[in-house]
């Protein structure tokens, strides 16, 4: 590609996917649950259930769930329905309860099916009627050197977050890109380049990744981001002269609050990094 009158552009990051999960929960996920690029290793509020506040009834079981420890604990009943409309009716009456403190997972049996387990942080994010606040300690990118998938051990592998009394989550984002500028030309270069971002070929979306990692890290400062990355890449090789990198994440999405030690993010606020290092 020809780049020599090639403007600099805007590029545009937006999280397509979110998944917020404990640590130990990572392997029960879903293949197309794993489509994540960034994790981020978050503080979250410490959640349990009070059993003796469990109570069955014929379309609904009742519980309390304790958010936090000490003086900022909080409590909340949630009425949650197990079947959706699309499955057959059970009387939850029938369902015999069973807490796993360890995993933090929610047991119910007694339906002919088997047993059924339910997250008690996913169950907690789809009915609660609050934002749950998590803090972001740590940002990476989930791939090795070599383009493996980092298993969940090695994302929280840093013994600093074990001696935390907060509660360690995962977030995991798959980033799309785009150019900011919309390109309304028949110039066959321009066309190709705006191709390109919308299907980046694996070299150029590594590039981009780091692009987006840096301007997280460079928002957010998490307290253990030992390098507050401001190296934006160079892809001039893909003819990609870009001026900033505006990333969105849509936490509210999942009913999440996210903040840092320096910063709070609001639902649909644009993070923004300009100048970038990178000279056409």
């Amino acid at each position: 590609m020809n780049t020599k009158y090639m403007p600099d552009y805007g590029l545009q990051t937006w999280a397509y996917h979110l998944t917020l999960s404990y640590p130990c929960d990572l392997g029960y996920l879903l293949p197309d649950d794993e489509r994540y690029n960034i994790y981020v290793a978050t503080l979250i509020p410490k959640l349990s259930i009070d059993e003796d506040s469990v109570q069955f009834f014929e379309n609904y079981i009742r519980f309390d769930v304790i958010v936090g420890t000490g003086e900022h604990t909080s409590r909340e009943t949630l009425d949650i329905s197990i079947f959706s409309d699309d499955m057959p009716e059970f009387d939850h009456r029938k369902f015999e309860f069973e807490f796993e403190k360890p995993r933090k997972a929610m047991v119910f049996t007694g339906w002919k099916k088997g047993p059924i387990e339910l997250s008690l942080l996913h169950v907690y994010r789809e009915y609660s009627k609050y934002y749950l606040d998590t803090e972001i300690v740590y940002i990476g990118q989930a791939f090795g050197e070599n383009g493996e998938r980092l298993p969940a051990e090695e994302l929280m592998s840093d013994r600093m977050l074990q001696k935390v009394e907060e509660d360690l989550a995962l977030l995991l984002l798959e980033f799309k890109s785009q150019l900011l500028e919309k390109i309304d030309s028949e110039d066959e270069d321009l066309v190709q380049l705006q191709e390109i971002t919308k299907n980046p070929p694996p070299e150029l979306n590594n590039q981009i990744l780091d692009a987006t990692e840096a301007a997280l890290i460079n928002y957010f400062k998490p307290e253990y981001n030992k390098k507050l990355n401001n190296d934006f890449p160079r892809v001039e090789d893909h003819g990609l002269h870009y001026r900033s990198v505006t990333v969105q994440v849509h936490p509210d999405i999942m009913g999440l609050k996210l903040l840092s030690k320096e910063k709070t993010y609001l639902s649909n606020e644009r993070i923004v990094s300009s100048p970038l290092l990178s000279k056409s």
